[in-house]
C-alpha cells in the first residue's frame, strides 16, 4: 500500500485536510475487533497524533512556525514509533516493553540486532516511501533545537550597518510571505504523516490481522 506525497499550496485545502485526520482515524479504530496489545499501542499513538490537530490549525493561522515544528516532529514521531513495530522480532514483546515497562525505544532492538535510533526509523521508513524522511525530521528538529538559527531569526542588518532586533510574539511585514511558506511546507508534511499513521501502519496491520484470523478459521 503507497501512499505518495502530494504537495497543497491551497491553505483552505491543506487545513480542511489535516481537520479531516480525525475522521480517518475513526474510521480506522472502528475496525478493530479483538484488544492485541498492538491495538492499545496504536490506538495511544493515534489519539497523541489526533489530539495535535486543533492547536497545529491555531498556530497555522498565526505563522507560529516553532510551534508548527514542534507539532509536526510530534507527529513524525507517532510514525516513527507505531512504524517500528514492523522492524521488531517480536511486536507483542515490544508493545509489551514500551507500554507497560516505559521502555526507552531506542534501546530496543530490531530482528536484524539494530537500535531503533530515531535516525535508524527515518532511514527505514524512507526506504518504504521512497522519500527523504530523516530530511524533513532533521528540518523540524532545526526548528525546535536552540541555535544560532534563533539569533538569525531575530537579528535583520542593514545597509548602513547597524543592526535591528526583532523580539515579539508576532513576524516583521517584510517576513510574512517566508512565513507563509514555511507554515504550509510543515502542514503538508503534517498532514502526509498523519496519513501515513492511519491509512499506512495502522491499516496494515489490521490487514495482517484479518488475515491471521481468517487462516485460523480455515
Amino acid at each position: 500500500m503507497n501512499i505518495n506525497f502530494e504537495f497543497y499550496k491551497d491553505e483552505q485545502i491543506i487545513k480542511e485536510k489535516i481537520n479531516y485526520l480525525e475522521t480517518l482515524a475513526r474510521e480506522q479504530v472502528c475496525k478493530i475487533k479483538s484488544l492485541h496489545i498492538e491495538d492499545l499501542y496504536f490506538m495511544s499513538a493515534i489519539d497523541k497524533s489526533i489530539k495535535l490537530i486543533d492547536s497545529f490549525l491555531f498556530a497555522f493561522d498565526q505563522r507560529n512556525i516553532t510551534i508548527l515544528a514542534a507539532l509536526t516532529r510530534i507527529q513524525t514521531d507517532c510514525v516513527l514509533r507505531t512504524y517500528a513495530t514492523t522492524l521488531v522480532e517480536d511486536s507483542t514483546d515490544f508493545c509489551n516493553k514500551v507500554l507497560y515497562d516505559n521502555i526507552i525505544i531506542s534501546r530496543y532492538s530490531d530482528s536484524k540486532g539494530k537500535s531503533l535510533t530515531d535516525k535508524y526509523l527515518c532511514e527505514n521508513l524512507g526506504k518504504l516511501l521512497k522519500m527523504d524522511v530523516y530530511k524533513i525530521y532533521s528540518k523540524t528538529s532545526g526548528f525546535i533545537h536552540f541555535s544560532s538559527d534563533s539569533f538569525h531569526n531575530i537579528a535583520r542588518a542593514h545597509d548602513d550597518g547597524k543592526i535591528e532586533l526583532f523580539i515579539s510574539k508576532t513576524i516583521r511585514k517584510e517576513d510574512e510571505q517566508t512565513y507563509k511558506r514555511l507554515s504550509i511546507e510543515l502542514a503538508n508534511d503534517f498532514y502526509f504523516f498523519g496519513k501515513i499513521l492511519i491509512e499506512l501502519v495502522l491499516k496494515s496491520w489490521l490487514l495482517q490481522i484479518q488475515r491471521e484470523e481468517k487462516e485460523l478459521n480455515e
